[in-house]
């Protein structure tokens, strides 16, 4: 296995836990297609079988089925492999949701004639169910085929412990699940050149820029617990790559309570870092960003084209403003905003904009105050370099004082796990306008950690309505 990389950047990673919860859905999408068409298929079209009476069958059907599968374990992805396995797992759990939804049609139903519909339902759910598998089935080989499925992994530490994981890893029995991208050691001498055939790569530095540029889904700390010190320095600077970081259980006396425990190739690791909005998270909010991006355009295009000819006239210059910014996985974009100052080609704007800087133009204390300047970075979120709601976009080495962000806190680049959004957790809560000292920096970190941690769709709608209503202007806002 050499470090090529034979997946490139450009397939999206598909987690294991997606495609589950895709079959899932589609089990409980084709119990209440077969409900709704058992009504017009069986006799239940004489009886006083009602089409409400019909699909609320068809939903009791579907906890029992989902469960019986559940606690079979049945919705992990190899299993879709095998055909015989999967007619097994439908028709056992069919039986099992039919006798329920039978029981409970002649408890609440006792004047209809119940059989000719339980039979058509069961027979249309069997087609319908074994044609979704079918298709599962067909799905994963190609996405196997793609490698969309395979986990691309990174592993710390050339030592006994990491030799001991890539092997798992390589193993003829994991290597269709898992893509070894490279060994990295920290330790100028007493390290391997060469394990398992991947050239041994010195400096974690290298790991988190190779990281910018590839898809890294794991990174295993292949260290012994005694190593406390290296992994706690390792943790600070992986701490900005959206992956899932893992540390092997060595000891027993650990307490494992409450812990989470994560499976690479037999192996078990404990997860001290979680890869967030990954998976469906991750496509239900895009989702939302689209259609909010989209629809605030669609509604704010005679106020976004006012405003760009006010800013044209009001002073020399272009509309727009464009400045670097860091974003996801510590990525540089050039962020949009109305130009609310005259130009200056020596600011970086590491420094901020304080409230009484003398470059404001008048348009542009006007659009500061009100949010307005900061429209265009809708269309940032459509490029796909923004969200609408995530952490505050900061120039490249914004400073707190005299020190930069990393200097002053040291989870800063935790931030980058997430694409920056226009508005956030963090600034409908104070952190807006100028950060100068210290505690409000580390204050304005935690509360995007906390949002980053803490991510629901829900909590992107509170912070957007709360945005609305109140978060777009005020004495912070400027």
């Amino acid at each position: 296995m050499t470090t090529s990389e034979s997946i490139t950047p450009r397939v999206r990673n598909v987690t294991f836990g997606l495609v589950n919860r895709a079959v899932k859905t589609v089990d409980a999408l084709t119990l209440l297609v077969a409900a709704v068409l058992a009504r017009p298929l069986s006799e239940a079209t004489l009886t006083d079988i009602t089409w409400a009476q019909s699909l609320l069958l068809g939903v009791l059907a579907v906890i029992p089925l989902v469960q019986i599968n559940e606690s079979r374990r049945v919705y992990r992805w190899e299993r879709y492999r095998s055909l015989r396995g999967q007619v097994v797992d439908v028709v056992l759990a069919l039986i099992i949701a039919t006798a329920v939804t039978g029981l409970f049609a002649v408890v609440f139903l006792p004047d209809s004639i119940v059989e000719s519909w339980l039979a058509a339902f069961a027979l249309g759910a069997l087609v319908l169910q074994m044609t979704g598998r079918a298709v599962a089935r067909l799905m994963v080989a190609g996405m196997e085929t793609r490698g969309a499925l395979k986990r691309r992994v990174a592993v710390i530490g050339a030592g006994e412990e990491g030799e001991a994981a890539i092997r798992y890893l390589a193993a003829p029995g994991h290597r269709d699940l898992y893509e070894l991208i490279g060994v990295f050691d920290d330790r100028a001498t007493r390290r391997a050149v060469e394990i398992a055939g991947l050239t041994v790569t010195h400096g974690v530095d290298d790991l988190v820029k190779r990281a910018r540029q590839e898809r890294v889904d794991v990174v295993i700390i292949a260290l012994p617990w005694r190593a406390g010190q290296r992994i706690a320095e390792m943790m600070r600077k992986l701490c900005s790559i959206p992956a899932d970081v893992l540390l092997p259980i060595e000891a027993d006396w650990i307490n494992l309570r409450g812990a989470r425990l994560f499976s690479v190739g037999g192996l078990p690791f404990l997860q001290v870092a979680r890869r967030p909005l990954k998976g469906s998270d991750a496509i239900l909010k895009s989702i939302l960003d689209y259609i909010v991006a989209g629809t605030a355009i669609a509604l704010l295009s005679p106020l976004l084209l006012t405003v760009a000819i006010m800013v044209k006239v009001d002073s020399p210059g272009p509309i727009l403003f464009r400045q670097r910014r860091v974003g996801f996985n510590g990525r540089d974009f050039d962020m949009f905003k109305f130009r609310s100052m005259t130009v200056d080609p020596t600011d970086d704007g590491s420094r901020g904009t304080p409230l009484d800087n003398p470059r404001i133009t008048r348009i542009g204390r006007f659009i500061r105050r009100t949010s307005i300047d900061e429209l265009p970075q809708l269309f940032n979120v459509l490029r796909g370099e923004m969200s609408v709601v995530g952490p505050r976009a900061h120039v490249p080495n914004m400073l707190v004082g005299e020190r930069t962000y990393f200097e002053t806190v040291q989870e800063y680049a935790a931030r980058h796990r997430v694409k920056p959004g226009i508005t956030g957790w963090g600034q409908i809560n104070g952190m807006r306008g100028g950060i100068h000292d210290a505690d409000k920096a580390k204050r304005g970190v935690e509360l995007d950690l906390q949002y980053i941690e803490n991510w629901t769709l829900w909590f992107d709608i509170r912070i957007m309505v709360r945005t609305l209503f109140g978060g777009m202007a005020g004495r912070d806002v400027f």
